[in-house]
């Protein structure tokens, strides 16, 4: 192993073993990893935004100089991000300007997001549950249960009807399984999540145990 191999990863060990130190309670320690951390990755979004984004569109903006109207269509978004300056006083009379590029940024936000969810998840989900059932015995009976899990499912948010009526009690009765169906699909969320997070901790324990292992090597 070279030198700058080897002090590289005695760095990375001690990172981690700082970060491990979280276990025992919130410390000092930790917290100058965290410190670190942010203010690595905050300098590197800069770098990056200034090569790709700033720059790049400065230097088109300085050519289109010549052309009023694409030098106005370009001055758009450089204005919208300057207005967000404004919150950096504390002024009530100035930072409300910033109020503008952010409501245009959220209602996008807000826009992309549901459509996503529209397009990508609830589309999808309605034209799998309304297919023609067809196939084998076992396709027949998957597509029936896919059905039924989200009739069930969508009881439980069904609150509008009574539940004195007959109908609020069928309702009633579906929401209890749609709520279980939930937890079901939340457990096997959380798995998921879980299971990467060990697979995380189980390569920075193979990195600190071949960091260990390759001097003596």
């Amino acid at each position: 192993m070279s030198l700058e191999a080897l002090i590289g990863g005695l760095i990375a060990v001690l990172l981690t073993l700082l970060v491990f130190s979280r276990l025992l309670g919130d410390n000092p320690a930790f917290r100058v990893v965290q410190y670190l951390f942010v203010g690595t990755s905050l300098g590197y979004a800069f770098v990056v935004v200034y090569h790709q984004v700033l720059r790049p569109n400065a230097i088109v903006m300085a050519g289109s100089l010549a052309n009023p109207a694409q030098l106005t269509f370009l001055l758009v978004p450089w204005v919208l991000g300057l207005l967000l300056l404004a919150r950096l006083t504390r002024r009530q009379q100035l930072s409300w300007v910033a109020n503008v590029p952010l409501a245009l940024l959220f209602g996008i936000g807000t826009a992309l997001a549901v459509g996503g969810a529209l397009k990508g998840t609830l589309v999808p989900q309605l034209l799998d549950s309304a297919k023609p059932v067809g196939g084998g015995p076992l396709q027949i009976l998957g597509s029936v249960l896919l059905v039924l899990g989200v009739v069930l499912t969508l009881c439980y948010f069904y609150f509008t009807v009574p539940r004195t009526t007959a109908g609020g009690s069928v309702v009633a009765f579906g929401a209890r399984i749609g709520r279980w169906l939930l937890m079901v699909a939340f457990g096997f969320f959380f798995a998921g999540a879980l299971l990467s997070y060990i697979t995380a901790l189980n390569a920075r324990i193979e990195f600190i145990l071949a960091w260990f292992r390759a001097p003596l090597g």
